[in-house]
């Protein structure tokens, strides 16, 4: 799945009502590992949707990451920025 493209609203974790727009929000809070952002976030191993966390923070992380060095162009829709997405 193409996490960066996908819609903020996509449910992830059913279990638990997490959207993607939570998780990302968790990486824009300080998580950068899946245990820190399921932490944060109440979600636990044997949830539905918790084996995903790991791809999303892999696709969020290093963007997150660019915008606040601000090496990100900004916008990701079509920014065609510095930071490759």
């Amino acid at each position: 799945m193409d996490w960066v493209r996908a819609p903020a609203s996509m449910v992830v974790c059913e279990e638990k009502g997490t959207t993607l727009r939570d998780i990302v929000q968790g990486i824009m809070d300080g998580a950068e590992t899946p245990d820190t952002v399921m932490e944060l976030l109440g979600i636990e191993d044997g949830d539905k949707g918790a084996e995903s966390i790991p791809d999303i923070m892999e696709a969020f992380v290093p963007l997150v990451s660019a915008w606040r060095n601000g090496s990100c162009g900004g916008g990701c829709a079509g920014c065609e920025g510095s930071c490759g997405y």
